[in-house]
């Protein structure tokens, strides 16, 4: 019987105190030990290095260092005596830290979470228990004889079944297998694999042949399953069947004990397997054939020969040589404390990207039996680390090619050649035998796809700059994450008709029927064929098959498939597939038209040559339109070869793209512009616009003529120059009535020539610096005829349509905000708030944008993905006021320059799913989120940062972003701590991770609908105490697509244009929350929304309290001479500062009770007498409105400005 070692281990993927793990800093430059590891028995033990005598010569620290060491080593005792000098094992330990580990970090967090994986004594002492109670079972509870009929199903569906089967019982003792047996279990649920084998009386010598074998293991299973049912020992435990691997041929028992002690973590599995002499190892050879056509009633030729079966005869080998290869494991593992933890890392790194899954998965077993080939090859020592293992594996992994074969098995045994073992399959690992290959039912794709996770290991190691920890064992990487595009089939119909009509004989025999690898193959080999290097790869995404009660008949697996496309940035997005050209080679034009069917024309092309093509559409398409090509081909591909209706299937691509489109309510047709422009557009298709129109206005800036001093630099910080402004924007911007009126404007910074003669006193720079805006823009209209308007924050132009604002930056200006004068009269320039606000918009955005820019030039799916994710949150009911817009665009911006994925993310849709991955398993207390633009931040900067950030992390917001061209204010520029506070912070990672789960329960049911925008991007009702509704007519309706309210039904949308720069609700929202964000905390959603949520602080807010002069904002005088904050007050107040806005105040209760009632809530107090007001008065409306119509508009008198000629 096998006994389970202590050295197993257990536990959650996380470990629980990882957060008190030491400073990052490498050995050898910092020679301080953290206080965590501690003298003990562990070989990674740190020790003290021996304090050095002080020389004549000392060189004394700087500042207040100094004299704090000279005070601690006033009184310190010399113990230097008594220090022993390092030993070899330990100058060997502190080699190989710095060598391989780079920091003490990493290496404190490995070992933690090994020690968090341990495997607890109840487990093991159970394991032992049960393993002596099951061998007695198996020896004194079965008996010899026909097998009864039970009211167990057979856990096997085949077309022709045995008629009887004679049961013998057990000669052999049940083994553990698996990690129970090398000492590598996982959690957190523990799965203990046991094997028992059926005896060689039980099989014939024919037994091989057309799936006998498999009945015959079948019913075994089921036999003992329901003798262990009526045994006392078991009869409280729960019994169930199911698929190992999801492979039908391979049932398994599924038990989980009845002890409250282990119910919850622990699961036993019994595998029935059979001797190895039982059959020939060399009847299943790959090319043999045992499964006949005759088997499935096909007829074949008796002159031709018969398919080879190479998947069938893995699946039986399986079993005769489980316990050799077993063995070899064991001899491996076992008493290796070093190996056995270098596999349980490497198993939590597979884990986490869920590609050990399924009948085609990467199972860990590949990897154990790895680390056997690699510690045969000489090339993985006996003495390695834990670390060591697992780096030496993932290098080997990213290295080594498998498609041409390698071998476990000496060189005497290897009776076959291995090139010719290797043509059978898509990647060839023969185990010890030399007859089985362990990884004969994973495809080609999810080994390169381990290939390359393994090789981003490896980077992320070598990276020193960068604590890989996380991103390697801690951060979960779902497949559904990593592909751009989703094709789903799920309908049975659809299924059985590709079996039917395209899957060839061979297939079908090669898998025993089995239905989800045929499908695989054909479908894999026809995209592969029609999207060439537009897809880097295809990779099946299962789900684990469910158990059933071992009562209940097996069901019918493998009808339904999802295949995820990675795309190919450079190429997915090609409007043109040329073929061959029709003259020089007719076969291959014929093909070429045959494979494309009627989407294939003759064309002639600019260089004279006369090809058959494919067009998917024009160079001028929009983005979110080029980003359905690929589904446009694989829509056609289904149709024309598999005749599959576009309504049977399901392909997953830029649905949530809708969220940033033109609503349709609004008509393009009524915007008078040159531009054009389409009704089915977007904000990321109406940006080069924008971005035309700045480019043109700046060299006509640059143009202009006499100017005072000459313009330096004209940067754009408006969003919409990056790519990254949600709401659509539209030439609509107008002049009326002598003011600008637009929905948005875009800012622009002009640094100007330096001059030596600008004002010192800063209210006089300021009024200096509008009389030159002023000179500008009275050249702008009179040498290029833009209207313009002055403001307080700058000077607005209207040009194309476009409304731009126009803010001169001059050094001088952020001096004077930093003067200060000390009362002894010391002049200082110390950073406050508005001057790191100036410095920001003046110096750093503007950099920043340019980054960015070019960060969606490189990788054009980034503007995207912000827009979605900005509209996910505006949705959410979070403004910029709570949560910063620029948060969100450095968030992304950190997705994409991250190294943590293999490859370029292709489709906004899968960036905004990994930004909510980001949201909702970001550590934000622990985590400092860097953006290195340009590598222009060297090593040493990014390590101080990170050190300032984690020994004083009170001083930084709870959102850390950092920039490189931050300079000292580096982690605290663009957030706050209250913009967005802590519990902001947990409330969008709430948010986060159940739209996560929305996406993955859509993803795994078998309806062919994906997750709805509007299921997504419509907030909660829930959680708020009053709802404040405004007046519909005086907001206006943003131009994104509406998905609707969570408050109230849909109204009657208006598009009025405000005055620009005139954001009125906004502002109000500000001027709440500066007066009461005390007692309540405001949300609303910043595209259009006319709702305001409130939620109340909690109630000691409220509680009476001493009075105080200083303290009486929003009080009403209560007993004893104290005062209180009175809700009812409060909402007096809030209705004085809404004014025209407020319309009606009520709870989300009554508004839900309204709506069940299916009565649109009132739009006004006084909606009937408004209406009969209305209707009575239409004729002076109509009079007014033409008056101002008629009105000739007043000219501007503006005086120009003298000291604007001193300048020059």
């Amino acid at each position: 019987m096998g006994k389970i070692k202590n050295s197993q281990r257990k536990g959650p993927l996380a470990p629980k105190r990882l957060q008190n793990a030491a400073e990052d800093s490498v050995l050898g430059q910092d020679s301080h030990i953290s206080d965590l590891e501690k003298p003990g028995t562990s070989s990674d033990d740190g020790f003290e290095e021996p304090t050095p005598k002080p020389s004549k010569k000392t060189t004394s620290l700087p500042g207040p260092v100094s004299s704090i060491a000279r005070k601690k080593n006033k009184f310190r005792t010399d113990d230097t005596k008594n220090v022993k000098p390092p030993t070899l094992e330990e100058m060997k330990e502190l080699r190989d830290t710095r060598n391989l580990f780079h920091s003490n970090l990493f290496k404190l967090q490995v070992k933690e979470m090994l020690e968090e994986l341990q495997l607890k004594s109840k487990y093991t002492e159970y394991i032992e228990s049960w393993m002596e109670s099951f061998t007695a079972f198996t020896q004194q509870q079965l008996k010899d004889g026909l097998m009864q009929k039970s009211q167990l199903e057979v856990p096997l569906n085949v077309d022709m079944k045995i008629s009887s089967f004679i049961f013998s019982k057990p000669t052999k003792e049940p083994q553990l297998i698996g990690a129970a047996s090398t000492g590598t279990l996982l959690g957190p649920k523990i799965v203990v694999d046991v094997a028992l084998e059926m005896p060689k009386d039980c099989l014939h010598k024919d037994d091989y042949l057309n799936l006998i074998y498999d009945q015959k293991r079948a019913l075994y299973l089921t036999y003992i399953s329901n003798q262990m049912r009526s045994y006392h020992a078991y009869a409280q435990d729960q019994f169930a069947f199911n698929y190992h691997g999801n492979n039908p041929l391979k049932p398994v028992l599924e038990l989980t004990p009845a002890a409250k002690q282990v119910s919850k973590h622990l699961q036993l599995r019994l595998f029935i397997t059979a001797p190895q002499s039982t059959f020939k190892l060399g009847r299943f050879v790959p090319w043999n054939n045992n499964i006949r056509p005759t088997y499935y009633d096909d007829e074949w030729d008796e002159e031709e020969a018969l398919p080879s079966t190479q998947h069938y005869n893995a699946n039986v080998l399986f079993d005769l040589t489980l316990a050799q290869n077993q063995a070899l494991l064991d001899k491996a593992f076992k008493g290796r404390r070093n190996f056995q933890d270098g596999l349980l890392l490497l198993k939590v790194w597979l884990r986490q990207r869920e590609l050990d899954t399924g009948f085609t998965g990467f199972g860990s077993h590949i990897l154990a039996s790895f680390i056997v080939y690699l510690n045969q090859q000489r090339i993985l020592h006996q003495s390695s680390s834990s670390y060591q293992v697992a780096r030496t594996v993932w290098n080997q992994l990213s290295n080594t090619d498998w498609t041409n074969g390698i071998t476990l098995a000496p060189a005497a045994s290897q009776t076959e050649q291995l090139s010719t073992l290797a043509g059978y399959y898509d990647v060839c690992f023969m185990d010890v035998t030399g007859q089985l290959n362990l990884c004969a039912n994973v495809p080609l794709a999810v080994y390169q796809r381990v290939r390359a996770e393994a090789k981003l290991a490896v980077d992320l190691l070598n990276d020193m700059k960068l604590n890989s920890f996380p991103y390697i064992f801690m951060q979960k990487c779902p497949l559904y994450t990593r592909v751009d595009n989703i094709l789903k089939i799920t309908n049975y119909s659809s299924i059985q008709q590709m079996l039917v009509l395209h899957s060839k004989p061979q297939v079908k025999y090669d898998y025993a029927n089995y239905a989800y690898p045929q499908l695989l193959k054909i479908l894999t080999e026809l995209l592969q064929k029609g999207l060439k290097e537009r897809v880097q790869s295809i990779l099946p995404i299962e789900s684990v098959c469910n158990s059933w009660p071992v009562e209940s008949k097996a069901p019918v697996i493998g009808q339904a498939i999802q295949l995820g496309l990675i795309l190919d940035p450079e190429h997915a997005y090609e409007v043109l597939d040329k073929g061959p050209a029709s003259n020089d080679n007719p076969e291959g034009s014929a093909e070429f038209r045959k494979f494309w069917g009627e989407k294939s024309n003759l064309r002639r092309f600019q260089d004279g040559s006369i090809t058959e093509a494919v067009v998917w559409g024009t160079a001028k398409d929009a983005p979110s339109k080029k980003r359905l090509i690929v589904r446009q081909i694989v829509l056609h591909l289904l149709e024309h070869h598999l005749q599959l209706e576009s309504n049977e299937i399901q392909y997953i691509a830029a649905e949530l793209d809708l969220v940033y489109h033109l609503t349709p309510w609004f008509k393009v047709s009524k915007v008078k512009t040159k531009l054009e422009l389409q009704q089915d557009t977007d904000a990321e298709a109406l940006s080069p616009n924008v971005i035309r129109c700045y480019d043109d206005l700046a060299r006509q800036l640059h143009a202009l003529d006499d100017l005072p001093l000459e313009i330096v630099s004209i940067s754009s910080i408006s969003p919409i120059s990056r790519y990254c402004e949600p709401m659509p924007v539209l030439p609509q911007a107008r002049l009326m009535a002598d003011r600008i009126h637009a929905s948005h404007i875009q800012r622009v910074i002009i640094q100007l020539g330096q001059s030596g003669k600008w004002p010192n006193e800063l209210g006089a720079l300021r009024a200096l610096k509008t009389a030159f805006l002023i000179e500008i823009g009275e050249k702008l209209k009179a040498q290029c005829h833009l209207n313009w308007s002055i403001t307080s924050e700058g000077l607005l132009v209207l040009k194309w349509g476009f409304c731009f604002l126009l803010e001169l930056a001059h050094s001088k200006e952020l001096a004077l905000l930093k003067h200060e004068v000390t009362e002894r009269g010391v002049t200082k320039y110390v950073d406050n708030s508005k001057s790191r606000a100036l410095e920001q918009r003046h110096y750093i955005l503007p950099k920043v944008s340019g980054a960015l820019h070019a960060l969606h030039q490189t990788h054009s799916a980034y503007g995207g993905t912000v827009l979605i994710a900005k509209r996910w949150l505006a949705t959410q009911l979070l403004d910029d006021g709570v949560w910063p817009a620029m948060a969100t665009e450095l968030l992304v911006a950190h997705l994409y320059l991250q190294r943590n994925a293999p490859q370029a993310i292709a489709a906004p849709q899968t960036g905004f799913i990994r930004f909510l991955h980001l949201l909702a398993h970001s550590d934000w207390n622990g985590e400092l989120f860097l953006l290195n633009f340009n590598s222009s931040w060297q090593e040493q900067q990014i390590g101080d940062l990170e050190h300032s950030f984690r020994s004083d992390r009170q001083s930084y917001p709870p959102l850390a972003l950092a920039t490189s061209y931050d300079q000292q204010h580096a982690g605290r520029l663009w957030t706050t701590a209250e913009s967005p506070s802590l519990r902001i912070l947990s409330h969008v990672s709430r948010l986060a991770r159940h739209a996560l789960e929305m996406i993955e329960t859509s993803l795994q049911s078998k309806d062919l609908r994906f997750v709805r925008p509007a299921q997504l991007f419509r907030g909660s009702s829930e959680g708020y105490d009053l709802v404040i509704q405004l007046k519909s007519d005086l907001v206006p309706n943003a131009l994104s697509y509406d998905l609707g309210s969570p408050f109230v039904s849909f109204d009657q949308p208006n598009y009025l244009l405000p005055r620009a720069g005139k954001d009125l609700l906004a502002r109000i929202v500000q001027q709440l929350r500066s007066a009461y964000s005390d007692y309540a905390a405001f949300f609303y959603n910043p595209h259009g929304g006319k709702e305001l949520a409130i939620v109340w602080r909690p109630p000691t807010e409220f509680a009476p309290k001493a009075f105080k002069v200083t303290e009486l904002q929003a009080c009403t005088p209560c007993n004893k001479g104290k005062v209180q904050v009175v809700r009812e007050t409060l909402v007096e107040d809030f209705k004085v500062l809404l004014k025209d806005f407020y319309l009606r105040i009520s709870t989300p209760e009554e508004l839900k009770r309204e709506q069940r009632e299916q009565q649109n809530p009132k739009r006004y107090f006084n909606a009937k007498h408004q209406e009969t007001e209305a209707s009575s008065k239409p004729k002076k409306q109509k009079l007014a409105k033409a008056a101002k119509v008629q009105a000739p508009p007043k000219k501007k008198c503006l005086i120009k400005s003298k000291p604007l000629k001193s300048l020059s």
